[in-house]
């Protein structure tokens, strides 16, 4: 790569900098998931592997005050997900829900 300057609004950045901004710009945009968990659930597991498959996955082992927080929403099982995506809008659900999960993965996980 040169080390030729391009300008933009904010000043001007290397070619390099540049790409490096391209790509976190893009991966802002793509889809990501936030996993609620609890310990020894074959399910979290499950469905936090699958969903790695097709977007970048977070997974926080829930504590009291999260089973609260879930109750009051109508939770009654784990993991609780919510899949963040790249139009600003967002899906969350609880247990493991294969037609979630095929949803985002194309059914290409689940075989």
């Amino acid at each position: 790569m040169s080390n030729r300057m391009i300008r933009f609004d904010y000043g001007y950045v290397s070619s390099t900098e540049q790409a490096i901004i391209e790509k976190l710009s893009r991966e802002e945009k793509r889809m990501h998931a936030i996993i609620y968990t609890k310990q020894n659930c074959a399910k979290c597991r499950m469905t936090a592997n699958l969903l790695s498959r097709a977007m970048p996955v977070q997974t926080i082992m829930a504590d009291e005050r999260d089973y609260a927080r879930f109750r009051k929403q109508g939770y009654q099982s784990m993991p609780v997900v919510t899949v963040y995506k790249s139009d600003g809008t967002h899906d969350t659900w609880s247990d493991m829900r294969v037609d979630k999960i095929k949803q985002y993965t194309k059914g290409d996980a689940l075989g």
